[in-house]
């Protein structure tokens, strides 16, 4: 596959494509197999719209952050940066804080965006990571596309046993582990962006504090 393609005057990463067709499965098979009703699974699937529009934006403003001096005396050169680890982060924190104030007005819809997303996240990962793996990715891939084949089994065979809070705390927990793990061995990646041990540390602590104050709560 070409790492590019021109489509009139825009060049468009090969890259890019995969992850929007990627996401677009995740969307797909999270409707045709969520545990939620029709009408809510339709709300979710819109909320994660909304999460990843904010999330694109958030990683455009992350990579001006981060390239300011340049976007100061260069605007349109930051159009060739590429996002970084840091842009991603800083768009991953705004994310956050966009959804806490816009969309959860209780915990109940926190655990339900929390699970929807996790549906979709690995849903799309696993197809962003096969096609690498189809077109010669790397054999780094295949730790993390057992991973992700091990969570989504979980939530589809469980998903009409357990609760959405314990399958929801069991996927972050179990991914944010599991990439933390093969971070030992070599450098991991999400869609591409090269992330360090301190993130996957971060997401597994909060989720072990979320779980504790839900306990705390009942």
């Amino acid at each position: 596959m070409p790492s590019a393609w021109i489509i009139g005057p825009f060049v468009i990463k090969s890259s890019i494509i995969i992850v929007v067709g990627s996401f677009i499965v995740g969307f797909i098979f999270f409707r045709l197999s969520s545990p939620f009703s029709k009408l809510e699974t339709k709300q979710r699937s819109d909320e994660m719209i909304s999460l990843l529009i904010v999330f694109v934006i958030s990683l455009w403003i992350g990579k001006i952050l981060v390239n300011f001096s340049t976007f100061l005396s260069d605007p349109r050169a930051i159009l060739a940066y590429p996002s970084d680890s840091r842009a991603f982060y800083i768009a991953v924190l705004f994310t956050m804080v966009y959804g806490e104030f816009k969309m959860v007005d209780h915990y109940q819809k926190l655990l339900d965006l929390l699970f929807s997303f996790m549906y979709i996240f690995l849903s799309a990962s696993f197809v962003y990571e096969f096609v690498q793996i189809t077109w010669g990715g790397g054999e780094d891939v295949w730790g993390y596309l057992g991973l992700l084949v091990t969570l989504l089994i979980i939530l589809i065979l469980l998903q009409s046993k357990a609760t959405i809070a314990k399958l929801t705390f069991v996927s972050i927990l179990g991914w944010s582990l599991g990439q933390w793990v093969l971070s030992t061995f070599y450098q991991t990646s999400v869609f591409h962006y090269y992330l360090d041990q301190w993130f996957y540390s971060v997401i597994f602590i909060s989720s072990l504090f979320l779980i504790l104050y839900r306990k705390r709560v009942k």
